[in-house]
């Protein structure tokens, strides 16, 4: 916390950290709701009343038919959820180009589904409305992506500035992150703020 009390022009605030990171766990991915059938990480009962607040539309409202529609073959009965998980992260990935400066804080999702281009918060957006659609309990993650890419691995889309993507909810209560803007799971290198 600081105070100001000159007229000023500018101010310029310049910090550092060094971030310990640690992997997702190794089974994370693999065992669990996330390998059941998608249906039952919908948040019910106990265990997933503090989730629920996370299936909820927002106003404006975002779940639209064009978003049910877009979602809807991703969603097959009985696929386990990573399954549906990987290929909602994949079709937004190719049937979506980021464009900086394409879309503002305040661009719709409707309108990112017409545009077919955007920027990471508005993939992110557009898979929780797509995961919300169907019953699933989805958040909006903000933070910071590594910068460096891991040796004979290609530069990621959202590295030079602060970086959205999504998570889901299981029964587990485990939080299973994807990043459609560059098509992956969320590991080692995301850093949550």
């Amino acid at each position: 916390y600081f105070h100001v009390t000159n007229r000023h022009r500018e101010l310029s605030v310049t910090s550092s950290s060094v971030v310990e990171v640690d992997p997702p766990p190794a089974d994370l991915y693999r065992t669990g709701s996330a390998v059941a059938p998608w249906e039952i990480a919908r948040p019910t009962g106990l265990a997933g009343a503090l989730a629920v607040e996370f299936t909820l539309d927002l106003q404006p409202p975002e779940i639209t038919d064009a978003v049910r529609e877009y979602a809807a073959p991703s969603f097959e009965s009985g696929r386990p959820l990573i399954e549906v998980l990987a290929d909602l992260n994949r079709r937004i990935f190719n049937d979506f180009t980021y464009r900086s400066g394409s879309t503002t804080v305040s661009t719709q999702v409707a309108e990112v589904l017409a545009a077919r281009e955007g920027v990471c918060q508005d993939f992110a957006r557009l898979a929780i409305a797509c995961l919300r659609a169907n019953g699933l309990a989805a958040s909006y993650v903000s933070g910071y992506l590594a910068t460096d890419p891991p040796p004979g691995k290609e530069r990621m889309f959202g590295v030079d500035a602060t970086h959205a993507w999504a998570a889901v909810w299981t029964p587990q209560n485990h939080w299973l992150a994807l990043d459609p803007t560059n098509d992956q799971l969320v590991d080692e290198r995301y850093i949550v703020v």
